[in-house]
C-alpha cells in the first residue's frame, strides 16, 4: 500500500486527535515550512527581509465533502464547523511524506466558506483558512 499525505489537526495538547481532513483538494502549505517576515516602513522605499522567521500566515486548505445524500452532506459540514472552532488554539500536522511532516501552531479566525455548487446532491466543496503562528 502507497503511503498517502494527510493533514491532521490535534489540540493544543498535540496529543488529542481532533479531526483529520479527507479529500484535500489544494492547499498553500509551503515546501519549506518556515515563512520570511517581511518589515516595511511608513517613511522611505524598501523594506526588511528577515529569512525563516516565524511571522503569521495563513494555510489555506480546499477539500471536498462526499456522500450518498444531503443529510449526510449537512453532518459532515456541522462536524468539521463544530470540531474546529474559531479562536481555538489548534496544531496542525502535515505528513508530507513518510520521512517528513510539518507542524503548525493554528487558529481558525474566518468563518468555513461552502462554495455554492449547485443543490448539494452526494458532495461539497469547502475551503477553510488557518492562521499559523497566532497563538
Amino acid at each position: 500500500m502507497a503511503f498517502v499525505p494527510s493533514m491532521k489537526l490535534y489540540a493544543s495538547d498535540g496529543v488529542t486527535l481532533l479531526y483529520t481532513f479527507v479529500a484535500v483538494q489544494s492547499t498553500n502549505i509551503p515546501q519549506y515550512p518556515r515563512k520570511s517576515t517581511v518589515v516595511e516602513g511608513i517613511r522611505g522605499q524598501g523594506c526588511i527581509v528577515i529569512p525563516g522567521s516565524s511571522g503569521s500566515w495563513d494555510i489555506e486548505i480546499g477539500g471536498v465533502f462526499m456522500a450518498a445524500d444531503y443529510s449526510a452532506l449537512v453532518v459532515l459540514m456541522d462536524a468539521l464547523e463544530s470540531t474546529v472552532a474559531m479562536f481555538t488554539n489548534y496544531i496542525l500536522i502535515f505528513d508530507k511524506t513518510i520521512s517528513t511532516s510539518y507542524t503548525y501552531n493554528v487558529k481558525r479566525i474566518l468563518p468555513i466558506e461552502f462554495p455554492n455548487n449547485g443543490n448539494r446532491t452526494n458532495y461539497q466543496e469547502y475551503k477553510m483558512v488557518l492562521k499559523v503562528n497566532a497563538w
